[in-house]
């Protein structure tokens, strides 16, 4: 691996050693990964790129219309798709957690620890996540 990219990372947790090597040998590219913070609007998330001269951008936005906006800009974002380790009042109560690997999200309520598997592409995930008779409707 000898270019760099620039990647986005807009999720509201903060990427480890392990997530940004994941990233990189998935990208075939060494990595830097820049915090934007959790963005929700494409508008948002291209603004961001555009700011930290990102190629890239991982972001969790659930809003098709949204997606297909950042799929319109040309970007063509990546997705953390992880598994859900333990949740719990406290990391105490947790067993099997990796520290090196894992990511822990507080909760109002207690913790949730994931684990990030792989990253992919939007557009290789995009049908699986909306049924072909599904509409959506945005609240006003």
């Amino acid at each position: 691996m000898s270019a760099i990219r620039i990647v986005a990372w807009a999720l509201d947790f903060t990427p480890n050693k392990y997530i940004r090597d994941l990233l990189a040998s998935q990208l075939g590219e060494d990595v830097v990964l820049v915090g934007v913070g959790p963005l929700s609007k494409a508008d948002e998330v291209l603004e961001a790129m555009r700011d930290v001269k990102a190629e890239e951008v991982v972001t969790a936005i659930e809003d098709p219309c949204e997606m297909n906006r950042l799929l319109e800009a040309g970007v063509q974002p990546l997705v953390a798709v992880t598994e859900e380790v333990c949740t719990a009042r406290s990391l105490q109560e947790c067993g099997g957690v990796d520290e090196a690997r894992d990511v822990v999200l507080e909760r109002p309520d207690g913790i949730t620890v994931v684990r990030v598997k792989e990253f992919a592409r939007v557009v290789d995930i995009m049908f699986q996540l909306v049924e072909p008779s599904e509409r959506h409707h945005h609240e006003e």
